[in-house]
């Protein structure tokens, strides 16, 4: 359980560190680069390089992804420092994961609804315009596998509590 207490701060650090490095090269891209490198198609790209599109109403819509990448930090942080407490199946540690689960949810659609807001205000640069939207099947199994993990995590706790009932 010690082992696992450690590993548990570890991770959090290591996290952290990699968070970080996301922010700071997001502010490269943007400040330096004067490109966006947060979750950006081709299509998002022409529109940054045209004088005619909106830069702020662009780097607006990648927002809710920056922010859903934030949260899902913080939520995995305070997740991790149940676990680094030895706290792994109490209602706070469960309360973070599903956090966690609804912020991936979450992130997916807002992918999804990110690709269509930039396809069709490209539409008004641009007489045809291609919207591509990919679904990504790793995200779906993802987004499922958590959620079987919600559902095992619940159960192994109410048979827990069943068997200190027993006893």
């Amino acid at each position: 359980m010690q082992k696992l207490m450690r590993m548990s701060g570890l991770l959090r650090v290591l996290i952290l560190l990699a968070a970080t490095t996301v922010i700071f090269y997001l502010a490269y891209g943007y400040f330096i680069d004067d490109n966006v490198y947060f979750n950006s198609s081709a299509l998002f790209f022409a529109l940054w390089d045209n004088p005619s599109a909106s830069q702020p109403f662009l780097l607006a819509s990648k927002l809710p992804l920056l922010l859903s990448f934030l949260l899902g930090v913080y939520w995995l942080q305070k997740l991790l420092s149940h676990y680094q407490q030895g706290q792994f199946f109490g209602p706070d540690s469960m309360h973070c994961y599903l956090w966690l689960v609804w912020l991936k949810l979450t992130s997916f659609i807002l992918g999804i609804i990110d690709t269509l807001l930039i396809g069709n205000y490209a539409r008004h640069f641009q007489d045809s315009v291609s919207i591509e939207l990919t679904v990504d099947f790793n995200e779906i199994t993802t987004i499922l596998l958590m959620l079987v993990i919600v559902y095992l995590l619940k159960a192994a706790k109410e048979i827990e509590a069943e068997n200190k009932e027993f006893i």
